[in-house]
């Protein structure tokens, strides 16, 4: 019993003392009294003049990375139809590249594992491409796009149902920060 006894009591001083180290050595979060004074609000507002208000300028909004999108193909298909979570992709998509210069769009095409290999990489590369313009067209400069096929060597289900192969016929659009 004595021995489980001084273990417990070894591995709480051996944690306490590792989170100590992470939080004040690793993260730098142990600066005295400066944690507690930017985690506590001011008791009292300060008062401000109004010409000094009119001076600031707004703080800038936060843009966030637009979630990445899945368009899924028709069998042995590189077209598909626009649909509002397309639109509402494009639209995240103009408002971040504005704001952040330097963002490339990665678009990749795969296909699933009908067909031949090479034939499956070049649809993969035609619906990358049909992506791609569509984007172009909608006012996305084709520069900031790059477009890629994996073919049928990326699927995300079983080949062996349609179900399966219905999931991996796809372009897979994400965001890239520079």
């Amino acid at each position: 019993m004595k021995p489980l006894f001084i273990g417990i009591l070894l591995f709480l001083i051996w944690s306490s003392l590792s989170t100590w180290y992470y939080v004040c050595h690793v993260n730098d979060f142990c600066d005295g009294l400066e944690v507690s004074q930017q985690v506590s609000k001011p008791e009292t507002q300060p008062e401000t003049d109004s010409a000094a208000v009119a001076e600031t300028e707004p703080a800038e909004e936060i843009t966030p990375l637009p979630e990445n999108l899945i368009i899924h193909f028709a069998y042995n298909r590189s077209d598909f139809k626009s649909v509002e979570e397309i639109s509402r992709f494009l639209s995240d998509c103009k408002a971040y590249l504005e704001k952040k210069p330097g963002t490339m769009i990665d678009i990749t095409g795969h296909a699933d594992a009908t067909g031949t290999e090479t034939y499956n990489q070049a649809l993969g590369m035609r619906r990358a491409e049909s992506v791609k313009s569509y984007f172009v067209g909608e006012g996305i400069p084709a520069e900031l796009i790059e477009t890629s096929s994996m073919g049928e060597s990326v699927p995300v289900a079983d080949n062996a149902t349609p179900q399966g192969r219905a999931k991996n016929r796809r372009t897979e659009i994400f965001i890239k920060n520079q």
